[in-house]
Order: structure tokens, then C-alpha cells, then sequence
């Protein structure tokens, strides 16, 4: 009964909203795409089989299958080699019975095992003994323009599989590495369909790209937004760290490689796949505020204390109280991922068809994603040599999004006191410092980009002998987007000013790359030497176009659809075209002795239309070497040292990611004075930017030495030590005026990124019925500026001093992602230590009274200026780790992991302006917390305090312990007390399975696992802020519940 009650739930599950749909249509893509007589194989397949049965004479094969600890296995598939539906699995017992046809070959496979082969002769009975293969040293990953044994790899990686990439259940599948891989940060942002970021081994360059490279099925991508890849479609995905690994891609490895490889056709098979998840998003950690008596309090006090007059005389308030945090963000959201997948193999053709549904909503009424993707992948062995294969990818997507960060303005302008309709129903236009209701701009606002992108790759290998082969990859990467934006007159600034004049805009963008790689591979063994060469030329090219539209309408009814409607005079129009080019050559040898000592010797030439004239080419080489001395007769039959393998590597990579162009003297569009005008009209001016003729790649030269330990086969430690020199940093230097122009793009200055990484696991228990694992890794980093140019040891990049506090700095010494603020010296608690520090710093009489916040004059002059910031920490966090835990009894699974971090600081609060969507707020949807700078009157201002912060705020009567500034204090900012020595910790996922295939009692159905996953429902962190990693408040956080159904046919 409660089989047939989960089945309904499932199939309820499908036909709700897109599910039926889906089936339908990816049943019917998967379906069309396969050959004729694919088809007509897979329904034939049970009469073949019985066939095949009727002309072999068959036996029955019995036997009993334990682990090297002499306990059975369970579940356990037993398959006669070369005969799809002929199989079984072992029972309880580790028992098995199968009939087969004589002379027949039986594969045992089980995961975490190494499978086992066995010829059945006459044998009637058949006892296996699998060995675990824990450490899965035979194990395939992909290293670049090929794969290799885990065993024979010199490099530091990463690999993660299937299973651990859809635990997660997320639609970017980069979610799934945080917490799970040391050396690898990942920064998430709250909005639906935002891409999280990535950095590996920290930043190293100031203004060139920090992001890795992305490389699916072998085709390195120019637009790494993964959102793209359903992670339901992904067999495993490798993160290259050290050089070793990463330098086979050149001028494009400086920043780490992250290897994707699609799932292909089982062989011998033929399965139906079918996922279903159905989740919940629920508020959280939202900031507890101030309400009641105790905001009127506040509100009068502060508003005083500035000078102004009290809100709300005599302290009275008889009206409603309203919150407007729960008003505006929803208290939940649906989140649906729905997935079809057909794969096998029939005769020599491989196949794999998939089809995906994703919807998010938005805990804002404005936000949302919805993504479609359809995926192939076939594979056509015509004969011994020669085979061809494709991969393809479509998605289709639509993310809502909601430019004005609604979230973050409610602590300084929506009080508790004001409410957010009129008793007509009309929305309440509320004005403060800035008119506002969230209500009415959400409604007034239509926001989204639409895109379509199409990843193709094709293939075609030629095996010249067993040893020698040609491959030749052509692949191709488009995507279309299109980004329209309109608000209506009905915005609260629109209704407040009686507008009749609304707003809208329309951007095209089209990216395009296309690739070709010749791949020459020769690997051979013979004896105890096992060795490979592989020689690549590959060509890659880009082009990237966008025009946009934008103009002002008097119909809100008609939206920005039609721009003949808008007004002629508001019109205004922008277009861009441009593209690059990269050529290389590419050579790569490795070699292996007695399965002890290893070595991998890589060299690269990239050629890049990108840089001057005089340095188009980079030379990029490495060498890695590995020693296995658990191989050696002195440790071979050792009873605690399982394995132990001794790694050291030595790199150079490059960084090309600068922009097109920047060597080249470019016109560039003057503003201001710079436009020629007669009086009445004008025209834009431009102006030259010298170019550079020798600007080229920035370098980094890596050292990695490290080791990977298994003791009692039980214990599993990986530890890692790096040391990263960037040079030739890529930075505006200042030049003479008299040369007739202000600064050229040069090579200078040097960054250094050293630290460790540890990873460890342990099987704590297991027997037939239990297994329980523990594991972590950690992570140390220390990023630190060693040169900038010209001698110059301190710049200013952007100095916040008079405004939020927070500015950057690059300065010798300190990291390159530095945050720069005053040091705080306490709070001025009293008359006489007021005047004692208007003493010291009389330009700051007037400004700064009794309950305002010290601050440390480091250079002595009586006044703070940018010369008096330090830095108080990097945005990058300087540790962070990662805790998981598995447990297994029967057919119950619980897998639970979290990653955190301290030790950083962050750039909460420090507006938007210079730093929204720049590379350095990673993580950010918006800098500004206005919550922040209300619970610390920051630029003065009065707003709804947290509850936390108004509790801190110094009172001599109330509270003359208090270590914030007090109520309506003046001259303060955000210093190394509010933004230094941040921490946090996320429990990310807790899952919930049961395995109910050894109950089911049909051949109609292989596998059905149902789970639950808990995410986000446990977080810790030492600031406030929504997102706890950053302390984000331009969008929402949620926990989530989800719940969800895998079943295979």
C-alpha cells in the first residue's frame, strides 16, 4: 500500500503545472532524436532476450559475494557481460542465483568497490571477494584535452560526481563545491537565477578577470555562467588548483580550471529516468527591528539630538504598528525542478537524451527564474577506428529581476509607524528623507532577461592503432539575450509628483565562440612503464554585439514594446561590437614507473589578438612529479599505511581576461566640457587613449608540493602547500601631462597568494547494515600586494572617508582585496574626554559631540583623512572550511555538510556606486546596509534599529556600558569595529533518503529513491545582514524544504 501511495504522490507530483508537459515533450524530443532501429531494439528487447535464452543452453550460477573484511555485500549487480536485462543483485545475505548462457562472463559491480570480471566455465558456483576502492585510484577525471587515472595524477584537484552535485538541488551547479573542496571559495548571492562566484586560491590581479575557466565536455566557454548546465545532466566536475593541472589551458589557467564532463549512455542498457523535486523557500534570518514605545523613543531622541523637531511630541502614538519587513517579503516561495532522461547504448551507438524544468520564485512578488534545457549526447562507433560523437545543450530562461533593492530601504525610510496602503485602498506614499513605498514601485516595475544559449560540440576520432589516435573537436557557443525594463507613472515617486510619464528600455546582447581543436594522443605500456604524449593546436575566437534602446512613454498601458510611441526627444540609442581571437600550441607527456614514480611535463604557446603588437605570445610550462611510496617493498604490505602518495609541481599560467583593445590608442567619449556646443546645441567630444604596444598576459608562477594518505583503510588525508607570484599586473600608470595624455595600461607590480589546504575523511563505522563517515577540509590563504609601480608603496583607489568610512587601498604589503577604514578608539562618553579629543582633533569641532566614536589620527596632523584608514581585513576570507557527515543503515541515507569562514572583513555598507557589480563586492548584489549604518548612525542616519543594535547604542543613563555610538550620535562611520573580523558558519544541506528498489517486486522498475533535503535551516554569523556570508540586504535569504522522487526504469 505505501508503494502505490508514493507512486500516486510522484505522478500527482508530474502532472502538476509543468510536469505533464515536460514528460510529454522530452518522451517525444528523446523519442524522434534515436535512430529507427534504436527504437525498435529497446521494444524488442524482451523478445531478443528470450530468444537469445531459447538458442544458448543456460545454467544456473549460485554464489556469495563479501567485502575484503569478509562481510557480504548487499545489493551488489551481478550481469552477464554483453547482454542488457540479463542480471541480478546479491541479498541480505550476499547471496546470489542467476542463469546464464555457458561459457558466459559475470561483472559484479558495487559502488566503492572495484568491479570484478569473472568467466564462468563450468562453474556452478562463483564466490567473490571486492575490494574497496575507496580511494578510487583507478578512478577516470578529466585533466584537459583528455582524462587520466586518479592514481597517476601529480597535480592538486578536486573531483566531485553526480550524486554529490545533485544533492544539492540548485540551479547553478557551482553550489555544490561550497564546503565540499578545499582551496575553493564560493560566494552566494540571494536573487533567483544569480550566478555565485568562484575564486580558487584567491584573487591575484587588480583590474584583469579573477574568475576561472569553465570547460564543459572539452569546450572552454567565454560566458561562465553555469546557470546554462543543468546539474542533473553532469557525470562529474574536476577543479584544477595548481599548475601542474591547470597550465595545459595557458593564458587561461592563472585563475584555476573547473572541468565539467556530461553524463553518456549507459552501456549494455537502456533506462528511463525520471526526478521530480518539489521545495518550499521560507523567510529567514530576518533582522528583528525595534517597534512600539521603544521606536517612538528612539525616533524622538535622535531626531532631536540633530536638531530637528520630535515626530511625535510628548512621546504619544495611538495609531497601528506595522512590519513592514514581513509585508514585503514573502513568507514563502515554490521551487520545482522536474528532469527526463533516456540513455543507453544500442549496438555501437551510445546515446543520452535529457530534458529539464527549473522554476524559482522570488521571496519578492518582482523576483523569479524559470529555466528549460534539452541536452544530447551521442556517441557512433562505426568501426574499431573510427568513431564521431556530439554533445549538445539548449536553455531557455527567464530571470525577473528588481533593480531597485526595495529590502534594504526599509531601515531608513519605512517606519514601523507608517503604513503601506490608505483606508481607500490606495498605496500610502511615505517620505521621510526620500519618498518611498515598495508596494507601488514593485507593481509599477516590469524587469527580466530573457536568453536563449545553444552549446554545441562535435567530434570525430580516428584510432590509427591500439596506441595512436587523431581527434578533432568543432565546437560552438551562442547566446541571445534580451533585457526590457519599464515602470510605469505609478511608481510612489511618480504618484507623489502626479506623474503621467513612464520609462522604458531594451538591450540585445549576442555572444558567439566558436572552437577546433586537433588532438594527437599516444599512450603505451609495456612492462612497468606506462606512458602518454598528447599535441594539440587549437584555435578559439569570440565575438560579442549589443545594441539597446531606451526613452520615455505617456501610455503605461502600452509598456516599452513599440519605441515609435515614446517620446521622440528622450530617445536615446547605444550599440558595441567587438572580438578576439587565441591561437595555441600545446604539448603534454606523462610517464609512470612501476606505479611509483610519476611525471607530467606540459608546455603551452598561446597566441592572443588581445595584446600589443610586440607581445602577442606567451610561453607557458610546468612539470609535475609524484612518488607512490606506499608502492615500495618497505611500506607495500604496511598495515596502517594503506596508501601514500608524495606530489610537487612547478608552473606558469597567464591571465588574458583585460578587455579588447587595451593595447591599441582608442577614441573614448569626452563628458561635460569635453562636448563642442555653438549655444543652442551640442555635440559629444572624444578623446585619444595612448596605447601600449607591448602589453601582454599577466603571469603566475606556481609552486605546489603536497600528499595524499590513507591509513587502515579507513583514514583519508590529502594536504596541500602553494605559493602563487602574479606579476606583470595589469594597472593605469600615471604619465607626465606634457606627453599630452594622463595614464597608459602598463605591466606592473606583483601580488602573492600562499597557504594550505587540508582535506580528511574516515569510515568511523561500518558493517553490512551501517556505514558512518565524517570529513572536513580547511583552508588557509594569505593574498598580499609585493609591488606596485614606480616605487609607490600606498594608492588610493576610491576614498569613502567622507561619506560611509569605507575606502580602497592598494598598498604594499596588504591584500589587493584590502578594506580600508578608521580604527576605532571607543566612545565618547563624556564632557571632558570630548573636549580631550577635540584637543587632538580640532578640525572636527562642530561635527562630533558626547556619544559620537573615536578614531585613531595615525599620522598625527589633527584630522582624519584617507592617510589615517588601515586595513582591516580582505573581502576574501583568509580561512574558511568545511564539515560533512554520512551515514548509512540499510537502505536509509543522511548526508549532512556545512562550510564557514572567519577572518575577513567586509564591504556591507559601503554604498553602491563604485562598487556594484564590480568584481571586488564578490558576492554582492548591492554594498549598501542601511540597517548598518542606522544601528550605527552612520551620515547621520535615522531610521528602525535592530533590536541588537539598539540594545548596544551608549545611553549614560540607560546604558553607559553600550559600545555603539549613541542615539542621533554625529560624525560617525563605518570603522574596523563594524566591518573587521567577520565570521560565519551555514549548515547547507541536510538529505534524507530511502533506497525502495530491493522492494519492488516488478522488472518494470530499476531503482526509486525518495529524499528530503533541509537547506540552509542552521546559520550562525557575527554581524547582521541578510545573507550571513556577506551581510547582503539587497535581497532576501531562505531556508528550504524539498522534497523529491528519483526513479529509474
Amino acid at each position: 500500500m505505501k508503494y502505490q501511495k508514493n507512486m500516486r504522490h510522484l505522478f500527482d507530483v508530474l502532472g502538476q503545472r509543468h510536469g505533464r508537459a515536460l514528460v510529454i515533450c522530452g518522451l517525444a524530443i528523446g523519442t524522434l532524436s534515436m535512430p529507427v532501429p534504436m527504437i525498435a531494439e529497446i521494444v524488442s528487447g524482451g523478445v531478443k532476450l528470450a530468444e537469445t535464452q531459447q538458442v544458448n543452453q543456460s545454467k544456473t550460477v549460485k554464489g556469495k559475494v563479501i567485502d575484503d573484511h569478509g562481510d557480504p555485500l548487499i545489493g551488489v549487480t551481478v550481469a552477464v557481460k554483453g547482454q542488457s536485462g540479463t542480471g541480478c543483485v546479491t541479498d541480505v545475505d550476499g547471496n546470489f542465483s542467476l542463469s546464464v548462457p555457458s561459457g558466459a562472463t559475470l561483472v559484479f559491480s558495487y559502488v566503492g568497490y572495484t568491479t570484478v570480471t569473472v568467466k564462468t566455465g563450468g562453474q556452478s558456483t562463483i564466490n567473490i571477494t571486492m575490494k574497496s576502492d575507496a580511494q578510487e585510484l583507478d578512478e577516470v577525471v578529466a585533466i584537459g584535452y583528455g582524462t587520466m587515472k586518479k592514481r597517476d595524477l601529480t597535480g592538486a584537484t578536486t573531483s566531485l560526481r553526480s550524486d554529490a552535485i545533485t544533492s544539492v538541488m540548485a540551479s547553478n551547479p557551482i553550489e555544490a563545491l561550497q564546503g565540499k573542496s578545499s582551496g575553493v571559495a564560493v560566494f552566494t548571492n540571494n536573487q533567483p537565477g544569480e550566478a555565485p562566484t568562484l575564486r580558487i586560491r584567491g584573487s591575484a590581479s587588480i583590474n584583469a578577470g579573477t574568475d576561472p575557466l569553465y570547460v564543459v565536455d572539452g569546450f572552454a566557454l567565454t560566458d561562465g555562467n553555469m546557470n546554462d548546465i543543468n546539474p542533473a545532466d553532469i557525470e562529474s566536475m574536476e577543479v584544477l588548483k595548481d599548475a601542474s593541472a591547470t597550465a595545459i589551458y595557458g593564458s587561461r589557467g592563472a585563475n584555476g580550471v573547473v572541468m565539467i564532463t556530461t553524463k553518456k549512455g549507459s552501456e549494455g542498457k537502456h533506462n528511463i529516468t525520471v526526478h521530480a523535486n518539489m521545495g518550499v523557500k521560507m523567510r529567514s534570518r530576518l533582522i528583528e527591528t525595534i517597534s512600539g514605545q521603544e521606536f517612538i523613543d528612539y525616533v524622538n531622541k535622535a531626531t532631536k539630538i540633530q536638531g530637528g523637531t520630535e515626530p511625535f511630541p510628548g512621546g504619544k502614538y495611538d495609531g497601528r504598528f506595522y512590519d513592514w519587513q514581513k509585508g514585503v517579503i514573502k513568507s514563502s516561495a515554490l521551487t520545482q525542478d522536474y528532469g527526463l532522461t533516456l540513455d543507453g547504448m544500442s549496438n555501437d551507438t551510445r546515446y543520452m537524451f535529457s530534458a529539464g524544468y527549473y522554476n524559482q520564485d522570488g521571496l519578492l512578488e518582482a523576483q523569479g527564474y524559470e529555466k528549460f534545457s534539452l541536452h544530447s549526447n551521442l556517441e557512433h562507433k562505426f568501426n574499431k577506428w573510427f568513431t564521431i560523437g556530439s554533445n549538445m545543450q539548449l536553455t531557455s530562461s527567464r530571470q525577473d529581476i528588481l533593480t531597485n533593492q526595495v529590502t534594504n530601504d526599509l531601515f531608513r525610510l519605512a517606519y514601523p509607524t507608517d503604513l503601506p496602503y490608505n483606508e481607500d485602498g490606495s498605496y500610502n506614499i511615505i517620505q521621510h528623507s526620500e519618498v518611498f513605498n515598495p508596494f507601488a514601485d514593485m507593481s509599477a516595475t516590469d524587469d527580466y532577461i530573457k536568453s536563449l544559449r545553444f552549446i554545441g560540440n562535435f567530434f570525430a576520432q580516428v584510432n590509427f592503432s591500439e596506441h595512436f589516435n587523431y581527434k578533432l573537436n568543432i565546437g560552438y557557443d551562442t547566446k541571445v539575450a534580451n533585457r526590457y525594463q519599464f515602470s510605469t507613472s505609478q511608481t510612489a515617486k511618480g504618484i507623489q509628483a502626479g506623474s503621467t510619464t513612464s520609462s522604458g528600455m531594451h538591450r540585445w546582447t549576442k555572444q558567439e565562440s566558436r572552437l577546433m581543436d586537433n588532438i594527437l594522443t599516444y599512450s603505451n605500456q609495456w612492462g612497468d612503464h606506462r606512458m602518454s604524449l598528447t599535441g594539440v593546436y587549437s584555435w578559439q575566437d569570440y565575438k560579442y554585439r549589443y545594441s539597446q534602446m531606451s526613452g520615455q512613454f505617456t501610455n503605461d498601458a502600452l509598456g516599452a514594446h513599440d519605441f515609435s510611441g515614446a517620446n521622440a526627444a528622450s530617445l536615446k540609442v547605444q550599440s558595441d561590437i567587438y572580438s578576439n581571437r587565441l591561437i595555441s600550441w600545446t604539448a603534454r607527456g606523462t610517464y609512470a614507473y612501476k606505479d611509483r614514480y610519476m611525471l607530467t611535463a606540459t608546455i603551452r604557446f598561446d597566441g592572443s589578438s588581445r595584446f600589443g603588437e610586440d607581445s602577442k605570445w606567451g610561453t607557458f610550462p610546468s612539470v609535475g612529479l609524484a612518488w607512490r611510496a606506499s608502492e615500495e617493498n618497505f611500506l607495500k604490505d604496511n598495515s596502517i599505511i594503506s596508501n601514500l602518495k608524495l606530489r610537487a609541481s612547478y608552473g606558469v599560467t597567464g591571465n588574458q581576461e583585460i578587455g579588447n583593445y587595451q593595447s591599441l590608442a582608442r577614441l573614448q567619449t569626452s563628458t561635460g566640457n569635453g562636448n563642442y556646443s555653438d549655444g543652442t546645441s551640442s555635440i559629444v567630444g572624444f578623446y585619444e587613449e595612448v596605447g601600449n604596444s607591448k602589453l601582454k598576459w599577466e603571469s603566475t608562477k606556481q609552486f605546489d608540493a603536497g600528499f595524499d594518505l590513507t591509513l587502515i583503510d579507513r583514514i583519508y588525508l590529502n594536504f596541500d602547500y602553494y605559493n602563487r607570484q602574479t606579476t606583470d599586473l595589469l594597472y593605469s600608470v600615471p604619465i607626465p601631462s606634457t606627453s599630452g595624455y594622463s595614464n597608459v595600461l602598463s605591466n606592473v607590480g606583483k601580488v602573492s597568494n600562499y597557504g594550505i589546504e587540508l582535506a580528511a575523511s574516515a569510515d568511523v563505522y561500518r558493517d553490512k547494515d551501517w556505514k558512518v563517515t565524517v570529513g572536513g577540509n580547511f583552508t588557509y590563504n594569505t593574498n598580499e600586494i609585493k609591488k606596485l609601480y614606480d616605487g609607490a608603496d600606498r594608492i588610493t583607489i576610491h576614498d569613502g572617508t567622507a561619506t560611509t568610512g569605507l575606502s580602497r587601498v592598494l598598498e604594499v604589503g596588504q591584500p589587493v582585496n584590502g578594506v580600508y577604514a578608521y580604527r576605532s578608539q571607543g566612545i565618547i562618553k563624556s564632557q571632558e574626554a570630548l573636549d580631550a579629543y577635540l584637543e587632538k582633533m580640532p578640525g572636527l569641532k562642530g561635527i562630533v559631540g558626547i556619544g559620537s566614536e573615536m578614531y585613531e589620527d595615525v599620522n598625527g596632523d589633527g584630522k582624519l583623512s584617507i592617510e589615517d584608514t588601515k586595513c582591516i581585513g580582505s573581502i576574501e576570507p583568509k580561512y574558511f572550511y568545511g564539515l560533512n557527515l554520512g551515514v548509512q543503515w540499510k537502505e536509509f541515507k543522511l548526508q549532512v555538510y556545512g562550510q564557514g569562514a572567519f577572518k575577513y572583513a567586509s564591504m556591507s555598507g559601503a554604498e553602491n556606486h563604485y562598487t556594484n557589480g564590480t568584481k571586488w563586492a564578490i558576492g554582492y548584489q548591492d554594498t549598501g546596509n542601511y540597517s548598518l549604518w542606522v544601528d550605527n548612525s552612520v551620515k547621520n542616519q535615522i531610521g528602525v534599529p535592530s533590536k541588537d543594535g539598539y540594545h548596544d547604542m551608549w545611553d549614560a543613563e540607560t546604558n553607559p556600558n553600550g559600545t555603539a555610538p549613541g542615539i542621533g550620535a554625529k560624525g560617525v562611520v563605518l570603522s574596523d569595529r563594524t566591518n573587521a573580523d567577520w565570521s560565519y558558519f551555514v549548515l547547507k544541506n541536510i538529505q534524507l533518503s530511502y533506497d525502495f528498489s530491493k522492494l519492488i517486486k516488478t522488472q518494470y522498475i530499476k531503482s526509486l529513491v525518495f529524499n528530503v533535503n533541509l537547506q540552509n535551516f542552521v546559520t550562525s554569523a557575527n554581524h547582521n545582514g541578510y545573507n550571513p556570508e556577506n551581510g547582503d540586504m539587497s535581497n532576501p535569504y531562505g531556508k528550504t524544504v524539498i522534497f523529491g522522487v528519483n526513479i529509474k526504469f
